[in-house]
């Protein structure tokens, strides 16, 4: 955003592609030239630019200057070695959050995030739900107190949003969602041993969705 809080030309452009990627509108694997984009949204080559250098940071393009982009893909081990990190640290950042000086915080916060969660879904609104799904994890991130943890997190994010939403589907949810009240509850119950092991859990049994899924998107 700018100064005046005015959403600029390039973020505007930069949301678009990771929501077009992160949705698979624009599918892994994928190629786009800069001249592409630029006849796309009608703009000049510089906020094109900054938005995918954006996007090249958070790894879900490779981005080749004055040529084009190709939007990420990945292979099996890719898929295991990523969840095996978010698992490590989704529970590491568990951990962090029993030195703060109140659970209260957190607990509220997630309270109401699981709440929302359980009326998108009631009402359908499945996109949502992912984006609420994402909060909840990065929730702990928030509330570890710790900016490398946040940051070796924020490397991978795009990836994984990329990844879970293959595999959305109503039966996956609602394990998900569940998993999610388990992990609150423990939360709630001052367990943070027992909810961090259950967000590792949590995390490493995706896993086996993701490459079920990706493996479905190859075959298509």
């Amino acid at each position: 955003m700018n100064e005046s809080g005015k959403i600029t030309l390039s973020e505007q452009i930069y949301r678009q592609l990771r929501r077009d990627i992160i949705t698979q509108k624009i599918p892994c694997g994928a190629k786009l030239t800069l001249q592409t984009l630029k006849e796309h949204f009608g703009v000049s080559h510089t906020p094109i630019r900054d938005a995918l250098t954006r996007l090249n940071e958070e790894g879900i393009i490779t981005y080749y200057s004055n040529c084009g982009v190709n939007v990420v893909s990945f292979t099996e081990q890719d898929i295991r070695e990523l969840y095996q990190l978010a698992a490590e640290l989704d529970s590491l950042s568990v951990q962090f959050c029993r030195y703060s000086y109140s659970s209260t915080p957190l607990i509220s916060e997630m309270e109401e995030l699981l709440t929302t969660s359980a009326q998108l879904l009631e009402q359908g609104d499945i996109e949502t739900w992912q984006g609420n799904s994402e909060d909840f994890h990065l929730l702990f991130y928030h509330h570890a107190n710790n900016h490398y943890l946040y940051e070796a997190a924020s490397r991978i994010q795009a990836k994984l949003a990329l990844l879970s939403n293959l595999y959305r589907s109503s039966e996956n949810i609602a394990k998900i969602q569940e998993e999610h009240q388990a992990i609150f509850n423990a939360i709630r119950q001052d367990d943070y041993n027992l909810a961090s092991d259950l967000m590792r859990k949590h995390t490493q049994d995706d896993v086996v969705l993701a490459l079920k899924a990706y493996r479905q998107f190859l075959n298509t």
